[in-house]
C-alpha cells in the first residue's frame, strides 16, 4: 500500500472521528453549551432539537470524556495525514495542541478558566495520544520494512 493511500485512510479516519466525536457532543448535551454561543450557532434550532430528541442514553464518561479523546485523535491523525513527511512541522502542531489541552484541562481544575477540569479528560487525552503514537510507530516499521 503506498503512503499516499495510507495518508487518505488516516485522514478519513479523522473525519470519521471527529463526526462520532461531534455527533456524541451535539446530541447529548445541553442546548446552552458555552461552545454553541463561542460560533455563533443557534442550538434551539430544528436541526440541534431534532438531533437531541433521537439520541440514545450513554454514559456520562461517553459524553464528557471520551469527546475529549476522540477530537484530540482526530486532529493528530488528521496531522499525521497531511504532513506525514514534515516531521518538524507535525512535531509543533501535535506538541502544540498536547500542551493546550493538558494545560487547558488545568486550568479549569484550579477554576482559572470555566469549566470541570475532569480527570477523566486527561486519561482520554493520554489514551488518544498513546494510540496515535503506537500508530505512527507501525507505519514507520511498515515503511522501513519496505525501504
Amino acid at each position: 500500500m503506498s503512503k499516499t493511500t495510507i495518508n487518505l485512510i488516516t485522514l478519513c479516519v479523522s473525519i470519521l472521528l471527529f463526526i462520532c466525536a461531534l455527533y456524541i457532543y451535539v446530541s447529548n448535551r445541553n442546548s446552552d453549551m458555552i461552545l454553541y454561543s463561542w460560533l455563533g450557532i443557534d442550538s434551539e434550532n430544528n436541526f440541534f432539537a431534532f438531533l437531541r430528541s433521537n439520541s440514545f442514553s450513554l454514559y456520562p464518561w461517553v459524553k464528557y470524556n471520551l469527546t475529549d479523546g476522540l477530537w484530540m485523535l482526530s486532529y493528530l491523525l488528521f496531522i499525521e495525514s497531511v504532513w506525514s513527511d514534515e516531521k518538524s512541522i507535525k512535531r509543533i502542531f501535535c506538541v502544540s495542541l498536547i500542551s493546550f489541552a493538558f494545560i487547558l484541562e488545568m486550568m479549569q481544575f484550579w477554576g482559572w478558566y470555566p469549566g470541570t477540569g475532569d480527570v477523566l479528560d486527561i486519561v482520554f487525552y493520554i489514551i488518544a495520544i498513546l494510540i496515535f503514537l503506537i500508530f505512527t510507530k507501525l507505519k514507520f516499521i511498515y515503511y522501513e520494512k519496505d525501504l
